[in-house]
């Protein structure tokens, strides 16, 4: 038996945003504004810091890229469909 007061088999360590986002295959600064957006779960070092810095779980950044989104006036996609006027 271990005397330490957590499991070792559940622990999931924390990646800094540059593996994090090596992982996904996109930009450090895409990942930061996925995060702000509230698109993937990110955990601030120290939540009340103006500037935050961010760690991430691998398990959660593959349960929010499993997550759908939904396609809104507002997206991208939307914006780029075949007929779609251009907002002035």
């Amino acid at each position: 038996m271990s005397d330490s007061s957590f499991a070792t088999d559940t622990f999931e360590p924390y990646v800094s945003p540059e593996v994090a986002a090596k992982y996904l295959g996109i930009s450090r600064r895409e990942l930061l504004a996925y995060t702000r957006s509230g698109r993937f779960v990110g955990h601030a070092v120290d939540p009340d810091a103006r500037r935050k810095d961010w760690r991430f779980k691998i398990s959660e950044l593959d349960a929010a890229m499993s997550r759908p989104t939904a396609v809104t006036q507002n997206s991208y996609n939307a914006k780029r469909q075949p007929g779609a006027r251009k907002a002035s």
